[in-house]
């Protein structure tokens, strides 16, 4: 399987450095010795090392693209869902809109009717405008803040939240890293994001930031046993870590020799990951410690401007994720007929995410108690049940 990282090494090394080594090399030798760095910078790119950091670099902005664009459209279904829940039309700032805008600012505001003019439609400019907001407002640090763990809170939630797109696959065409453990890195890095949380809670000297800090680390204490417990199962019958791995063993033989997805077999664990991913990225109804009828804004009550903004994309890069992997684990992966395996997944990711946005804006939030009660008495008992099976699955068949 050629992965992202080797289409990547392969452009470093057949094109970019022979490219743009010959220019450093003629500024070392018109300009010496001030130009001397040029050269050594050629030679740094000839080297092995030199090219995978160049590999890498393209990995990651790749990466950082497709998490970002996702994100535009998450949000963005997620508003008109809402809307529609709500019987209203939700964003609807675009490029006709600002049309209608336009003609009314240059002095035709005379000929508005209410009836016809309602500046509608589709509403995708509305997360261009909102990213702008964000870009724009001051950065605002409370006075009695530890400005140190301020910094660097927020910076772990956001990178590990980024990190998590470089290591899980979109198809075999496109795949930052194969690493053989990427499933397990991949949650590893789910586990960190809670310790920025929790450090910008403490940080900002603020009782509502730490209460959602705290809430934040007792649900990821009382999730992230079941979570793996449930991925354990999927783990077990692929006999592999490897993403790779388990979409193959779904393509493959399953019962009585034909191809069956995880969700089958294993649908107990498909409902006890879902609802501790729900509970890992704090969406409705585990979002207590954002809980804003109690919190403010929670643990993100005294952060602002565009380190609000990148805390808010990674938030929704993290749901993403966490939709991506379910796909992987139990919905076959890309595997599907007719159409490329890229839009098959995407396709199921999105059916997922659909879920997550409908679940958010008709179910109630619920209190601290019943989450940590779920998470040790129904969905523990419930994650070993389904190892057992699993277990069980593997001997027979």
């Amino acid at each position: 399987m050629t992965s992202l990282y080797d289409w990547s090494y392969w452009f470093c090394e057949a094109w970019l450095v022979p490219l743009m080594t010959p220019l450093l090399y003629f500024q070392e030798h018109i300009m010496p010795p001030f130009s001397n760095p040029a050269g050594d910078m050629a030679r740094w790119m000839e080297s092995d090392p030199g090219l995978n950091i160049l590999a890498w670099t393209i990995v990651v902005n790749v990466a950082l693209m497709i998490g970002f664009t996702n994100v535009i459209i998450v949000v963005y279904l997620e508003r008109k869902i809402a809307g529609r829940i709500m019987d209203r039309r939700g964003p609807m700032l675009s490029l006709s809109s600002l049309k209608e805008i336009a003609s009314d600012l240059a002095g035709y505001a005379p000929e508005y009717n209410w009836k016809t003019t309602t500046y509608a439609g589709i509403g995708i400019l509305q997360n261009v405008a909102d990213g702008i907001k964000f870009f724009c407002k001051e950065i605002i640090v409370p006075d009695k803040a530890d400005r140190l763990l301020y910094t660097i809170g927020p910076v772990i939630f956001i990178s590990s939240s980024i990190l998590l797109l470089v290591m899980v696959p979109f198809s075999p065409r496109i795949a930052a890293s194969s690493a053989p453990l990427g499933l397990l890195v991949v949650m590893a890095a789910f586990s960190i994001a809670p310790i920025g949380v929790l450090t910008t809670g403490w940080a900002c000297n603020n009782k509502y930031t730490l209460i959602g800090g705290m809430r934040s680390a007792a649900q990821l204490m009382a999730y992230e046993i079941p979570l793996l417990l449930s991925m354990a199962g999927v783990f077990l019958v692929a006999g592999s870590y490897n993403p790779m791995d388990i979409v193959a063993q779904q393509q493959g033989g399953g019962l009585l020799g034909f191809p069956m997805w995880n969700i089958i077999p294993q649908f107990l664990g498909f409902i006890v990951f879902i609802v501790c991913i729900l509970a890992e990225v704090e969406r409705v109804p585990f979002d207590l410690p954002e809980a804003e009828a109690e919190l403010v804004e929670g643990w993100t009550t005294e952060i602002g401007g565009l380190r609000l903004g990148l805390v808010f994309a990674a938030e929704y890069i993290r749901g993403f994720v966490g939709a991506m992997i379910a796909t992987i684990l139990f919905l076959g992966g890309w595997s599907g007929p007719f159409l490329p395996g890229e839009i098959w997944f995407l396709l199921k990711v999105y059916g997922i995410l659909i879920f997550f946005i409908i679940l958010r804006w008709t179910v109630p939030r619920i209190r601290t108690d019943q989450i940590l009660l779920l998470g040790w008495k129904r969905l523990l008992p419930l994650s070993l049940i389904n190892l057992a099976l699993a277990i069980l699955y593997v001997e027979v068949f």
